[in-house]
């Protein structure tokens, strides 16, 4: 009979060694895969590994405030770190302590420039007040912005402006309509025509520059969708619009702005200054004593003010000086030759901001004397009162104005017209805020129609 037991001459099966159980999150771990879907890779790090890297992450942040205050007590400077300690903490100063200390920032002073020079040069890239265009040419950002973006008048575009300005704690008026009829309101009140002058943007008129497309060189001028909406809107409402836009770009033309520069090239401005008065003249208020002016060549040469918007390092200049010729403004009086000053007898009030002041305010680098005011009193032959005020001519101006009214000064006295000169971009960009006309009039001497004194 066959035995059932196994040959002798057969191997005995080998016993079957244990299996290790699966480490969490290992490759054999089923979790592992689900983890790698979606997008989870476990790090393990030991504890000596992480006290060493959050201890170098400490001595980092700590060490630029320590040594901030250090700084300040060498150079005997009162420490912006003590403000924080010094008020109860809310939104508005704790925003006020971060711009303050931005602001006085060592470490930042010296690293943003270098920074700053090293994108320019090799990266090709401005910074959020300026734009780079074409090789030496620059932009100023809200410029570009306004000229590029949607229409300002649009309901969503002033409402998110208007969120945005009362998240930051300043309340802001974005439609500039209700500030200019209420301002023109208040001068044909006093027999006195308003003349609305947005200067177009640089990026409206240099195109081809800012963009490098050929196209650009030619055709209608860029511009924001809204502002001839605008300019309709004011016209019906019987308020004067001057806008010295060309109507139509041609290739190979002279530059009309500053290549490194906001504003307008000082030729430009001279001829617009002669269409302006021109435009006073086709409607009757070119009025005032005539006087004779004459105008004296003479050479200036600076970079532009985008160029110092762009914060370079100190002595690092990237850019060349641009050179021009202005044209001061004399007249030979009593025997004796004069620079060109405002009268405040004169019937023409121009109000504007750095355009209005570019080649006037010395401080700006661009000479004296030869500004839009002057110009235009040249081109007019008469007398020319101005009163001016770098940047938010959207409001600026007309708050001057309004404190001089309301402190008992009558700048408008004599007045026929007012000529509010700002830059486009304020259409946009600005902050329209509303002015109580009549509060301030009623500080003012009392006056007649036309807007003399009796």
């Amino acid at each position: 009979m066959a035995s059932s037991l196994p040959s002798s001459t057969e191997p005995a099966a080998a016993p079957k060694a244990p299996i290790a159980p699966a480490r969490r999150g290992g490759p054999t771990d089923p979790s592992h895969d689900e983890d790698l879907r979606r997008g989870i890779l476990r790090t393990d790090v030991t504890r000596p590994v992480a006290a060493m890297l959050v201890g170098a992450f400490v001595l980092v942040i700590a060490a630029i405030p320590v040594g901030q205050a250090i700084r300040d007590k060498v150079a005997g400077d009162e420490s912006v770190l003590l403000d924080l300690f010094r008020h109860a903490p809310s939104k508005e100063n704790i925003k006020q302590f971060e711009d303050d200390l931005n602001k006085a920032s060592t470490p930042r002073e010296w690293v943003r420039p270098q920074v700053q020079a090293l994108i320019t040069r090799w990266g090709g890239y401005g910074n959020v007040k300026a734009v780079l265009g074409e090789p030496g040419w620059l932009y100023y950002a809200p410029g570009v912005t306004a000229v590029s973006g949607p229409g300002f008048l649009t309901p969503a575009i002033l409402a998110s402006r208007s969120k945005a300005a009362l998240d930051e704690g300043a309340p802001l008026s974005p439609d500039p309509r209700p500030a200019i009829l209420d301002f023109a309101a208040f001068l044909r009140g006093r027999g006195i025509t308003l003349v609305v002058f947005p200067v177009p943007d640089k990026a409206s008129l240099q195109a081809v520059q800012l963009t490098g497309r050929q196209r650009d060189a030619a055709g209608v001028p860029a511009q924001n969708p809204d502002q001839p909406r605008l300019a309709s809107a004011l016209r019906d409402a019987g308020v004067l619009v001057f806008d010295p836009t060309p109507a139509a770009l041609t290739a190979g033309e002279p530059p009309r702005f500053l290549r490194q520069d906001t504003h307008w090239r000082p030729e430009w401005m001279e001829q617009v200054a002669g269409q302006l008065a021109g435009f006073l003249s086709a409607h009757g208020l070119a009025a005032g004593p005539s006087r004779a002016w004459r105008g004296v060549a003479k050479p200036i040469s600076r970079v532009g003010d985008v160029t110092d918007m762009l914060g370079l390092p100190e002595g690092q200049t990237l850019y060349a000086p641009e050179s021009a010729i202005i044209h001061e403004v004399h007249e030979t009086r009593d025997g004796q030759d004069k620079l060109f000053e405002p009268s405040d007898t004169a019937p023409v009030l121009l109000m504007g901001d750095s355009f209005t002041n570019v080649f006037s305010l010395e401080p700006m680098g661009w000479g004296e004397s030869a500004g839009l005011g002057a110009q235009l009193a040249r081109a007019l032959g008469r007398d020319v009162d101005v009163l001016s005020q770098n940047d938010s001519g959207a409001f600026a101006t007309r708050q001057l104005l309004w404190n001089a009214l309301a402190g008992g000064e009558d700048r408008l006295a004599g007045k026929r017209v007012v000529i509010w000169e700002f830059a486009s971009r304020e259409l946009a960009v600005g902050d329209w805020k509303p002015l109580d006309w009549t509060r301030a009039q009623a500080a003012a001497p009392a006056t007649r129609p036309g807007g003399n004194t009796p």
